[in-house]
């Protein structure tokens, strides 16, 4: 789990710095201390602080997730990975039988 912890630290410190944002301007939403936490790869996000963290940084979740995984797997391309992704889905969604993507 450590090594994750540390690709989303790395994933969390350049989406930050992208957005040209310090760790004290995620309050309220997110302590900086909590913040500082994720970032040292210390403390692992919940989905609604991922949530959160993005709402602030004025990105999507998903950006945030998928530069988590390229830094811990940096020989997997941006474009290897989303379509892996998009063919996971498009099964899951045929086997579950629904189209919607509602809940079950």
């Amino acid at each position: 789990m450590r090594e994750l912890n540390d690709a989303f630290a790395q994933a969390l410190r350049d989406m930050r710095h992208r957005a040209d944002l310090a760790q004290t301007d995620f309050p309220p939403k997110v302590s900086r201390e909590h913040v500082s936490l994720m970032e040292r790869g210390i403390r692992s996000p919940s989905l609604n602080t991922i949530d959160d963290l993005a709402e602030v940084m004025g990105i999507s979740p998903l950006a945030l997730v998928l530069q988590c995984y390229l830094h811990r797997d940096p020989d997997t391309s941006f474009d290897a990975l989303i379509s892996k992704a998009a063919r996971e889905i498009r099964t899951e969604m045929i086997h579950d039988g629904s189209k919607t993507g509602g809940d079950r």
